[in-house]
């Protein structure tokens, strides 16, 4: 057993400090003007949801509002073509609904954290709204919003994500055929073919999928 393994947050809490009264009251059950301009400008989201193996992850990116705030208390997020494994949304559907979601604006050191109760909906006049690159979703995810607020920005600048040239680029990353043919053992496809599908689907279907 790890000895300095906390089990309490009691524990816990005697190794920081209390979050200022300031802090406490920032957070609100709906979406104020501020947390409404940030989710309009914001074109990168993390979606985060219940998984039967634990707590799962996803990005979700358009043209910056590309989340339609259709209320005060309601957030719409397209659902575009990606691998098919419906992971976020299939979460949604097999557990209570619980979704977090934090979104990012280039070159602005905060992030906006929105939880809530997520369902999957094909109503096609909110589709009609998310309409992007004249594509209409299949499906998007509707988050009724139980609570919103800004969280500071230090872990983006001690990444440096929106400075350039402190960035650490590795010269050697296996690209993204690589890392498949060595992780699935496919034999029939070369390295080079999957990279080529790879970049088939980024640059002509990002918001259709191939016709068969």
């Amino acid at each position: 057993m790890d000895p300095h393994r906390i089990h309490t947050v009691e524990a816990l809490r005697r190794l920081y400090d209390m979050p200022t009264e300031r802090i406490v009251k920032m957070s609100f059950p709906f979406l104020d003007d501020h947390c409404l301009r940030f989710v309009a400008e914001s074109p990168l989201v993390f979606v985060a949801t219940l998984a039967e193996s634990g707590m799962d992850c996803s990005p979700r990116g358009g043209r910056p509002g590309f989340v339609l705030a259709e209320d005060r208390r309601t957030l719409a997020l397209p659902d575009w073509p990606g691998n098919n494994k419906l992971s976020s949304i299939t979460n949604i559907l097999t557990s209570d609904g619980a979704c977090g979601l934090v979104f990012l604006v280039p070159g602005t050191d905060v992030f906006l954290r929105v939880n809530g109760v997520a369902t999957v909906t094909t109503d096609p006049a909110l589709l009609g709204r998310l309409t992007e690159q004249g594509r209409m979703p299949k499906a998007a995810i509707r988050l009724s919003v139980r609570e919103a607020f800004f969280h500071c920005g230090k872990a983006l600048r001690r990444s440096h994500l929106w400075q350039p040239d402190a960035w650490s680029v590795p010269q050697d990353m296996p690209s993204p055929g690589q890392m498949v043919k060595d992780q699935s053992g496919l034999a029939e496809l070369s390295v080079e073919q999957i990279d080529a599908m790879y970049e088939t689907a980024l640059s002509e279907q990002l918001y259709s999928e191939p016709e068969h």
